[in-house]
């Protein structure tokens, strides 16, 4: 394995030096293969083994620091408060990915925390990063799972677990208001220089790299919210340090997926004001751009910085709209926006599955509604949705069949119900990792039929539906 210290390079100002500290009795339980393959890591050698575990120390690994608003409050310093990057792998692709390992034990940024995880939120978190990679959607991977004999004291004893992390970049919003708020300029200087260099190279060229850089930023970000709107994910905590430069979903705790459809849904059970509801995300998504760009307030004009956010609202407009109507399996924008409101007033009064929802679209046949009226109590204006809805339909040039075919392609059998992901983690606090490793596989190929595994594409049951997340999750 050829590991990498760019970020190090960068010095003291920008981390400290962490050692990754095992666990007790340590097992490496989970390895993405492919994952692996794709990074040239090869988990049979005995030195990879012992690197990636922690058991050989690497003078170069770190934790980094930075600041962040959360929940609207600025915390003027924070940092990986139980995270430690090991260094960089070089993809097949060419491009450099950080290796991060999650509950590495203590760091200077843990405040007063242990720095551990417990085998709760690392199983959470592999699940949640592999299910959206399978759906198209920029995220950290998980690349390894270590369980332990190790007790993790939350509001109960817990099995201790590090969960080994694989993303283009750690760097998040909240390290440019680290050294901004700060004052330290010729740092905040060496980070955008950083990021334009191994991040957006092909922003050196323009006239204003940096400019180009945050118009990027800001259209991965309009994107990234509207996949996460479109496949009804909830990311729960959606503070500034959370948020990925380079445009990926990072930091998975109180997250959801979507069941029942409701616009104001709020997953994190710790989030009383529901800042960061559903139908709030978007908006959530341009706030903390604003505190981004901020940032660059000594580098560029206001009226620059204006436009660049100027950019958001399209961009997530236009990409959602291609989303919805490759869901709805239309061939316009302009179709979508006729159809789409009426149908999410449908689904929210009548609690529908907002997944369940669009698989049964998927598989309409023309003229017959109903399998998806058995599901409605007002079959009547479902009928009249329906009926606008084929007539959109059959305006396309491709023959029923092959939209009805794309449209399977896009709307998941499979999603991550917070009952299973519970149900995996409680067999594997007893030792049993097999329904983990099939909720997995789905997970990585939620859109096709898995007949054997019908069971785990039903609604939540009772119990499940009752079920609470928070911050500790």
């Amino acid at each position: 394995m050829n590991l990498e210290h760019h970020f190090a390079s960068l010095g003291e100002a920008f981390s400290s030096k962490t050692l990754v500290q095992p666990l007790l009795e340590q097992r490496l339980v989970e390895f993405n293969q492919s994952l692996a393959s794709f990074l040239s890591i090869d988990i049979k050698s005995t030195e990879t083994k012992r690197i990636l575990s922690g058991e050989d120390a690497l003078p170069l690994s770190l934790s980094m620091v930075y600041a962040g608003h959360q929940f609207g409050g600025f915390s003027p310093q924070l940092g990986d408060g139980r995270g430690v990057l090991l260094g960089e792998v070089r993809g097949q692709d060419g491009l450099l990915y950080d290796l991060h390992m999650k509950g590495a034990g203590p760091t200077p940024y843990s405040r007063r925390g242990d720095g551990r995880a417990v085998l709760r939120s690392c199983i959470r978190e592999y699940l949640a990063s592999e299910a959206m990679t399978a759906l198209s959607i920029p995220s950290s991977r998980a690349l390894a799972l270590y369980d332990s004999r190790e007790a993790v004291y939350r509001e109960t004893p817990e099995a201790g677990a590090m969960l080994l992390r694989v993303a283009q970049g750690h760097i998040r919003f909240g390290h440019f208001e680290y050294f901004f708020y700060q004052g330290k300029q010729a740092e905040l200087d060496q980070l955008i220089e950083y990021c334009l260099t191994h991040y957006y190279p092909e922003c050196l060229a323009a006239e204003s790299p940096l400019e180009s850089m945050l118009i990027e930023v800001v259209k991965r970000t309009a994107r990234i919210m509207a996949k996460w709107q479109s496949v009804g994910f909830q990311h729960g905590v959606m503070n500034t340090d959370n948020f990925s430069f380079t445009g990926e979903t990072i930091d998975y705790g109180p997250y959801g997926f979507m069941e029942d459809y409701e616009p104001d849904w709020v997953c994190n059970h710790s989030d009383h004001e529901g800042r960061y509801a559903f139908s709030r995300q978007p908006g959530v998504g341009l706030w903390n751009l604003n505190c981004l760009m901020r940032c660059f307030s000594k580098h560029l004009e206001r009226d620059q910085l204006i436009a660049i956010l100027q950019c958001y609202e399209p961009e997530l407009q236009s990409h959602y709209d291609v989303l919805m109507m490759s869901k709805m399996g239309l061939d316009s924008a302009h179709d979508v926006h006729a159809l789409l409101p009426s149908l999410l007033s449908i689904l929210a009064s009548e609690k529908m599955d907002y997944n369940v929802f669009f698989r049964l679209l998927s598989h309409l046949e023309q003229g017959v509604y109903t399998p998806i009226l058995d599901e409605v109590v007002d079959r009547e204006k479902m009928s009249v949705w329906l009926a606008q809805y084929e007539a959109a339909r059959i305006k396309s040039v491709y023959a029923w069949s092959q939209v009805n075919a794309s449209m399977l392609a896009v709307n998941p059998k499979f999603i991550l119900r917070n009952y299973l992901a519970h149900e995996a983690i409680l067999s594997a606090e007893r030792g049993d990792y097999l329904p983990f490793r099939r909720l997995l596989h789905v997970l990585t190929h939620p859109f096709d039929e898995h007949p054997e595994s019908d069971s785990l594409a039903q609604r939540s049951p009772e119990w499940g539906r009752s079920l609470e997340v928070s911050c500790s999750s």
